[in-house]
């Protein structure tokens, strides 16, 4: 099963600072992604690294080792399977499918407009 963020967080770490998470009480799944810096969740999670959290609903600890940047989102298991991509979630195959068209058709775009 796959779920879709519910609650999401734009968090800011000054190095040593703690923060802690504390899901929604119907939510059993988070996930993190670390844009800047190193914590320690306990693991450590260095920038650019991606965590998944679950099946839970647990508290989650974090100290920032460094000035630190990350987001975090929580959510209640989907009652249905999803199809993932590799830059997306959808409902069926064939949405997949039309989802990496589209973004292949913007990527082009912004190809011919010289914006890459």
């Amino acid at each position: 099963m796959t779920q879709a963020i519910e609650s999401l967080s734009a968090v800011r770490l000054n190095a040593g600072a703690a923060w802690r998470y504390q899901p929604p009480a119907a939510h059993t799944i988070a996930g993190m992604a670390l844009g800047k810096g190193c914590l320690a969740i306990p693991e450590r999670v260095e920038a650019g690294e991606l965590v998944i959290f679950g099946p839970a609903n647990a508290a989650i600890d974090i100290f920032a080792e460094v000035e630190t940047e990350f987001v975090l989102g929580s959510a209640v298991a989907s009652p249905r399977d999803l199809v993932t991509g590799h830059h997306s979630v959808h409902t069926s195959q064939a949405a997949l499918e039309a989802g990496e068209r589209r973004i292949k058709e913007i990527q082009a775009r912004f190809l011919a407009e010289g914006r890459f």
